[in-house]
């Protein structure tokens, strides 16, 4: 517990900087859409197929 540092009570803790971030947000949302699109690309034809039937 000795070797523990403790923060200054001065110490700011610093957000990402917004390149960084918006870098980082950017990169997962296009995996999300990537993803998105193979789910669709998989099985969109069954859900089309799906809605069909229910009308």
């Amino acid at each position: 517990m000795e070797n523990i540092k403790r923060l200054s009570e001065t110490t700011v803790e610093t957000a990402l900087p917004q390149e960084l971030y918006a870098a980082r947000a950017s990169k997962s949302f296009q995996d999300f859409i990537k993803v998105l699109s193979q789910i669709i690309e998989k099985h969109g034809a069954d859900v089309l197929d799906e809605i069909n039937r229910v009308e």
